[in-house]
């Protein structure tokens, strides 16, 4: 064990035996025991549980054991063929995997109840999870607080994002040189590629996932490390088309975080970033004011926003900034922007 206070708690991986498969779990401790809430950080789109891996240590730091999971097809987790990644692999999957990264939390710590953190489509997954308590969690640990990070919204905000992905898109074309004409692609491969979902993704190069994802702050580091250790396959066809309708309703979520297990009633945190091009300010208002209106308490719901920030938060300028917020949130401490 890591005796020193100074050094930074280190971030480990083990695999958890689903029926389906095994997912890889990133998991981080504090070097002092603590009984405080664990966390649970769920991944978005295209990504992996490495996205979190700058933010895990600060919440081991700060006392709070957490943990990130690679849903299905992400990260070092099982792969389904691409099929049945495309065809069958919807959100209702990456609960199912979400469900299992609990089961797993809930063994190491049986009497505490955790918080979840869900970054984009991770956001979505969690919402879903909660928007199906009842029936999905019911013989679960209730979570203590929900954080969503450029979360979709409940709505699913399919359209707006994919508008915006194509926007930053077209504008990153007009900065480039004009490419180089292609020859003629013969349509054997091009079928070919069509059927075997191998589309341009977007993400092929660091300009667009800068684009996309970074700040222009960001420095070069982050950019590349999250190609080389978050960038996965193209997501799920199937999730891209179910993010057209709504996954949940808000008062269901509110009602399956637990009332009472932190001060000041404190149930969801929703953090956006001011330069994030994908998820808008309108969606970002959206997600909040579902939530203030099926709330009570004034400290239920509650949103701040990091200015400097693109979508890619927990990897970006303000990362350090975003975990302080969120432990300053689960302590009942006041939070501001910026």
């Amino acid at each position: 064990m890591q005796s020193s206070v100074d050094s930074t708690p280190v971030v480990e991986t083990v695999q958890i035996a689903t029926p389906s498969g095994s997912l890889e779990l990133l998991t981080c401790t504090p070097f002092t025991p603590a009984n405080q809430q664990p966390i649970l950080c769920i991944h978005g789109a295209h990504c992996a549980a490495a996205c979190y891996k700058a933010l895990l240590p600060l919440f081991a730091r700060a006392g709070y054991a957490s943990y990130a999971v690679s849903l299905r097809g992400h990260g070092g987790s099982w792969q389904p063929s691409t099929f049945a990644f495309h065809a069958l692999t919807g959100i209702n999957s990456y609960v199912t995997d979400a469900m299992a990264a609990l089961d797993f939390i809930s063994a190491e710590h049986p009497d505490t109840q955790p918080i979840f953190v869900g970054h984009s489509m991770g956001g979505a997954v969690l919402q879903r999870f909660l928007g199906g308590w009842n029936t999905l969690g019911a013989s679960k640990i209730q979570p203590a607080g929900l954080v969503l990070l450029a979360a979709a919204p409940l709505s699913g905000g399919g359209i707006d994002v994919a508008r915006r992905w194509q926007a930053a898109e077209a504008a990153l074309a007009r900065e480039q040189p004009p490419p180089v004409p292609a020859a003629p692609q013969a349509w054997v491969p091009w079928l070919r590629s069509l059927f075997t979902f191998q589309a341009n993704t977007g993400l092929d190069t660091p300009a667009q996932v800068r684009n996309k994802f970074f700040s222009p702050e960001a420095p070069e580091s982050a950019v590349n490390g999250w190609i080389r250790d978050s960038k996965g396959r193209v997501e799920s066809i199937r999730i891209a088309i179910e993010h057209m309708w709504p996954f949940a309703n808000a008062d269901d979520v509110v009602a399956a975080i637990h009332s009472d297990a932190r001060s000041l009633g404190r149930k969801i945190l929703c953090i956006s970033g001011g330069k994030d091009v994908l998820i808008s300010k309108d969606l970002t208002q959206e997600t909040f004011d579902a939530y203030r209106l099926a709330s009570q308490g004034e400290e239920e719901i509650m949103r701040v926003s990091l200015a400097d920030s693109a979508h890619h938060i927990m990897l970006d300028v303000a990362h350090e900034r975003c975990a302080e917020l969120i432990i300053s949130w689960i302590e009942g401490r006041n939070i501001e922007s910026n």
